[in-house]
């Protein structure tokens, strides 16, 4: 059943990536198909931060969308509570914990539970190098490694993975990838 879930996630990964990557190709051609005119957009960087678009035809512009404060509207996550890098919890490509990441999982869970906190999801990410099944079962298993630490110190923990979908930083760089492989903890 698991297979079969992992399986229909992956495919609906790979349709939504083929609508965005035929919209990145020809963003104009798929916006004039589908509204008959052009239009104001959003584009969301990276960092999950807005920016407004407009295409002006032969040159557009485009804006950091602000709140009434001026700060950027960004869509991270806000209740991530912890971000262990992946290199620091994982040797490469590999899903086991080392005896140190043991020992900082241990510490940061039992101190969340002392703090109050005992309900997370643990969420695994990795950088774009490999094949997107590749990297989706590599985050899957590096979020289940840190579940089955979490919950012996008593921690309520659910996982997710989104393998190379969601980046923090550019992939084309080793310092983007390195902080792209992590592992997020929100507070549920």
């Amino acid at each position: 059943m698991i297979g079969n879930l992992r399986q229909n996630i992956m495919k609906s990964y790979m349709s939504v990536l083929l609508v965005g990557l035929s919209i990145l190709l020809n963003p104009l051609a798929v916006q004039a198909e589908i509204t008959g005119k052009l239009e104001a957009a959003i584009w969301i960087d990276p960092d999950g931060c807005e920016h407004w678009v407009i295409d002006l035809g032969v040159e557009g512009m485009m804006s950091p969308h602000l709140d009434r404060d001026g700060n950027p509207v960004c869509n991270r996550n806000p209740n991530i509570c912890m971000e262990f890098p992946g290199d620091m919890l994982f040797d490469v490509n590999k899903a086991v914990l080392t005896l140190d990441a043991r020992t900082a999982i241990t510490k940061y869970f039992t101190q969340q539970i002392i703090d109050g906190q005992s309900s997370f999801l643990v969420v695994g990410h990795t950088d774009s190098d490999g094949s997107l099944y590749d990297n989706f079962d590599l985050a899957w298993a590096r979020a289940q490694a840190v579940a089955e630490a979490a919950r012996q110190t008593g921690a309520i923990i659910r996982t997710d993975a989104f393998g190379e979908l969601q980046p923090i930083a550019s992939n084309d760089t080793a310092d983007g990838k390195r902080r792209n492989r992590r592992v997020e903890i929100i507070c549920e």
